[in-house]
């Protein structure tokens, strides 16, 4: 039986959700999607626990009205100014002897190599892979089933304040749904928004939003820095429409002081700004590189609401999700047993 599950994005305004569900086959297949206005987010923080859970509510149950299917799960598209990137490095050794390299042998490298020491207020959010070495030999994008002794990979750790996940999570029990994860909307939407040629250089995403945005630095389609700004179109663009370009030049200067920025070769322009042409062409003029408005792209045979953009988080994160569900380890239970300790045994005796 399929399993039906809803991804919300809230702190805009509004919260905006998709339901999906996962097949059997391992797939995610989306099902409908639904947005309601809500003040009860600020700067991605909850401001009205009581009104947040009634906007949780009601968009469910708009999808709930449009499927007759209720979802139990819920993710949360989550962002904030506490946002943060941490590098890190790890090495497991495979055997003395060498071996392959399987799923297990890289989520335990990774794993490893993220046990660093974070602020107490903060949590892990996201554990990005940057790059894999086996045997010291840099460069490898993908080492299952390479040969070695040793295996590393470099890693950037996204940490957010924990206040945050911890009334989200709160807000969606009280909604009486089951809070079964997070992931930062901002890397949720470069899923969508970033093309096959975006992911062959050094490519900016930068997501302006009613009261907030995030700035996301991709290398070869790895999140390689971000920040996340209190400053939104509230503040750059004025109720006529006209660009406050004082203010965005002081958000702009903050933002070529990422250390990756001199590799950038193009900026994205996405959320509400990509709605104003005098945004991006003030941009490109600024950064001096090519500046695009952000479309959120459609998969093969999707149909999409008009008003695709409001959920480019909420789709990227059914991607997020359907990339992160593929790396899992194909062996469970009794097999999944039976094959650590062969691996252990190998590693011991050969």
């Amino acid at each position: 039986m399929d399993k039906y599950f809803a991804v919300i994005d809230a702190g805009r305004g509004e919260i905006a959700a998709v339901m999906a569900r996962w097949r059997k086959n391992g797939d995610c297949v989306f099902e409908a999607f639904a947005r309601v206005k809500s003040d009860a987010f600020s700067k991605g923080m909850v401001s009205d626990i009581v009104e947040a859970a009634g906007s949780i509510t009601e968009v469910l149950n708009k999808i709930t009205e449009k499927t007759g299917k209720k979802a139990q799960d819920i993710y949360a598209a989550v962002t904030s100014s506490s946002i943060e990137l941490i590098s890190s490095s790890g090495v497991v050794l495979l055997s003395k002897y060498g071996r392959e390299v399987s799923e297990t042998d890289i989520a335990r490298c990774i794993n490893i190599a993220s046990t660093v020491k974070i602020p107490l207020d903060k949590e892990p959010l996201h554990k990005i892979a940057k790059e894999f070495s086996i045997d010291n030999e840099k460069g490898v994008k993908d080492p299952l089933n390479l040969e070695g002794v040793k295996l590393g990979v470099d890693v950037n750790i996204l940490t957010i304040n924990s206040s945050v996940l911890k009334n989200m999570s709160k807000c969606v029990a009280q909604a009486g749904f089951v809070p079964a994860g997070f992931m930062f909307s901002g890397l949720a939407s470069s899923y969508r928004v970033l093309s096959d040629e975006d992911r062959n250089t050094v490519t900016a995403i930068f997501n302006i939003h009613k009261d907030l945005s995030e700035i996301m630095v991709f290398d070869q389609g790895i999140l390689s820095n971000c920040r996340v700004f209190s400053q939104g179109t509230d503040e750059v663009v004025s109720k006529s429409g006209i660009i406050d370009k004082e203010t965005l030049e002081k958000l702009y200067s903050k933002i070529v002081k990422l250390s990756e920025w001199g590799s950038v070769r193009k900026i994205i322009i996405a959320g509400e700004g990509a709605a104003f042409d005098e945004l991006i062409e003030f941009s490109e003029q600024f950064f001096n590189i090519p500046a695009f408005a952000g479309i959120c792209r459609a998969k093969h045979f999707e149909e999409l609401p008009p008003e695709r953009t409001g959920y480019s988080s909420g789709l990227g994160a059914l991607d997020y999700l359907l990339h992160e569900n593929s790396k899992k380890p194909i062996y469970t239970g009794i097999i999944k047993k039976i094959f650590s300790k062969i691996l252990k045994f190998i590693d011991k005796y050969f």
